[in-house]
């Protein structure tokens, strides 16, 4: 199939050498919109395209080689961290720019070649190009100035009913994923989150990974404000990709020194004090390969479903949607994840569908469903890299059962 092909090309090419090719595209990011002023200002004409092309590569070099190794640096301390957040919060912009421009370039460079082609002057032509490749980047400008300054700050409670069979009716799950703590997500934000759950009176709290960014000295305090969170029939989490590489067992750790009332599963299950036999279930991340699992499914997935009792129905709390395949087969009625922030950037169209995260899953926002079983896969609290969102908006999913 094309789309799974598409999808494993730019899983292998981009994803899997991501920050090399990422700087990659910073730096030739900025030779494209060099291009564009030199063409807006002076002309196309004015465009030496050998030079540019020289630039282009040296550009792309140096930032293919520079990212990877500040990714490194970062490593030394929180400075380093700030420091590389910033240049990737330009870089980001930069890039988004710069196919913007692309975009533009085409779509008014074109439309003036169509005009002269039925007369129009080469001035007007010409001004066709500026006024309108200058109004789109202004507009792009301004898209990504409101998912920098914004959006951020902009949280949505998405109320939806679910199926699960022989589930208590009514029963309110609370779920939260990708808090990415220590990337913007502390103190007041943090706090104000979670009293916004707390003020939702949920049954049950679910939390789907990535609860840590790349910080290691932010999780003590993180997983303190976590330690908050209370609701009648428990509140459990998984680990996410994040978690695993700021370190699985400093999380884990962590929250069993600060956060006792959260339960982390890994490759467990409980049962719920419910009524009627309910468990939740939850695997650890592999923490490699972030892009997604490839069809290879979680071995401790068939061994927790084999473990899990036959009375009553099952919860799953995975990091990535990707698992949901494998776990509607091995009868999960629930599957709860997170992982792709909805694409954290999305065209505004219906439900967000057109987004980066659609390059790498089929799972990418939102509800699924497969036989007798679903899955929700939240938009997240956090973001992954720059604190940037647009046509994403971060969400506290508030899923109600029924049967």
């Amino acid at each position: 199939m094309l789309r799974d092909w598409v999808r494993s090309w730019v899983r292998n090419q981009i994803f899997e050498r991501f920050h090399a090719a990422l700087g990659a595209a910073f730096g030739v990011s900025v030779a494209v919109l060099i291009a564009w002023g030199v063409a807006v200002g002076a002309g196309p004409r004015a465009l030496a395209w050998k030079p540019l092309f020289a630039l282009a590569v040296a550009l792309g070099a140096a930032g293919g080689w520079a990212l990877p190794r500040g990714v490194e640096l970062a490593r030394a301390g929180p400075r380093a961290r700030a420091g590389l957040r910033a240049a990737f919060a330009v870089g980001f912009a930069l890039l988004a720019l710069a196919a913007g421009v692309a975009g533009f370039t085409a779509a008014f460079g074109g439309l003036a070649l169509l005009l002269a082609s039925a007369g129009l002057s080469a001035e007007s032509g010409l001004a066709i190009f500026r006024g309108g490749s200058a109004a789109g980047v202004a507009g792009l400008a301004a898209a990504l100035a409101w998912g920098f300054a914004v959006e951020p700050a902009r949280l949505e409670v998405t109320r939806l009913r679910v199926a699960l069979p022989g589930a208590p009716a009514g029963l309110r799950i609370a779920h939260l994923s990708d808090l990415h703590i220590g990337n913007g997500m502390d103190g007041r934000r943090l706090d104000a989150l979670l009293a916004r759950v707390d003020a939702l009176a949920p049954d049950l709290v679910v939390l789907t990974g990535d609860l840590f960014d790349h910080d290691p000295s932010a999780v003590g305090a993180g997983a303190r404000a976590l330690g908050r969170l209370r609701a009648p029939l428990g509140v459990f989490a998984v680990l996410g990709n994040h978690d695993v590489r700021v370190g699985a067992e400093l999380v884990a750790g962590a929250l069993a020194d600060h956060a006792p009332e959260v339960t982390l599963l890994r490759d467990a299950w409980r049962r719920l004090p419910a009524a009627a036999p309910l468990y939740v279930a939850g695997v650890d991340d592999p923490g490699r390969d972030w892009t997604g699992l490839r069809g290879r499914g979680l071995p401790a997935l068939a061994r927790l479903a084999a473990a899990l009792p036959a009375d009553g129905p099952a919860i799953l709390l995975v990091h990535r949607p990707d698992a949901f395949p494998q776990a509607a087969s091995l009868g999960f009625g629930l599957v709860l994840a997170g992982h792709f922030h909805g694409g954290q950037i999305a065209l505004p169209t219906a439900g967000g569908r057109w987004n980066a995260a659609r390059l790498l899953s089929r799972f990418h926002r939102g509800l699924y469903r497969r036989g007798d079983s679903s899955l929700y896969v939240s938009r997240g609290l956090g973001f992954a890299g720059p604190r940037i969102r647009i046509g994403s908006r971060r969400e506290i999913a508030l899923l109600e059962i029924h049967g």
